[in-house]
């Protein structure tokens, strides 16, 4: 059959069986690599990203662990403390005997283990760095104390002084 066509037929029949050939090679070998190709940059890429975010997670934890670490070293520093006292004596230290007008201790709470006791101050006549001061002593006690709630009022007399009513909480394990 082939032997029964000319030259030309030939060479038409070769190149359109070449055709047929590079096209079936295309369709059947190079387009699905190359889609396998750009599939796999894709989970690289989102791998690549998932390894991000896990050692970014990994990061956080640790920052996490390690302030957890010290709130429980601070808790166990402040297992002896005095909350009532230790307030007095740093409001007469940071403004003055007369500048307290007084302290009431508070009812203590207990929840889930944890002991929170907690003293209501209040300082007339100080100055805003005094309040500022007594702030930052408080932030950076040894023990765990948080200031609850801090009401503020400019004195109509001296508009350089303020009369303070703060909430100090200090925070432990029950027993």
């Amino acid at each position: 059959m082939i032997g029964n066509l000319s030259q030309r037929e030939r060479i038409a029949l070769v190149l359109g069986a070449l055709a047929v050939l590079v096209t079936l090679v295309f369709f059947a070998v190079v387009s699905p690599y190359r889609e396998a190709l750009d599939r796999l940059d894709r989970q690289i890429a989102s791998r690549q990203k998932q390894v991000y975010e896990v050692q970014s997670l990994r990061r956080q934890y640790l920052s996490l662990q390690q302030q957890l670490n010290e709130a429980e070293r601070r808790l166990a520093r402040g297992e002896a403390f005095s909350l009532f006292s230790f307030v007095e004596s740093l409001a007469t230290r940071v403004a003055s005997k007369e500048n307290l007008v007084y302290m009431r201790p508070q009812p203590t709470s207990v929840k889930e283990g944890f002991r929170e006791d907690s003293v209501e101050i209040k300082l007339d006549k100080i100055r805003l760095n005094q309040l500022v001061q007594l702030l930052y002593e408080l932030e950076t006690t040894d023990a765990v104390l948080q200031v609850k709630n801090l009401r503020l009022k400019i004195r109509f007399e001296d508009r350089t002084l303020l009369d303070a009513v703060l909430t100090v909480s200090s925070f432990g394990r029950s027993a």
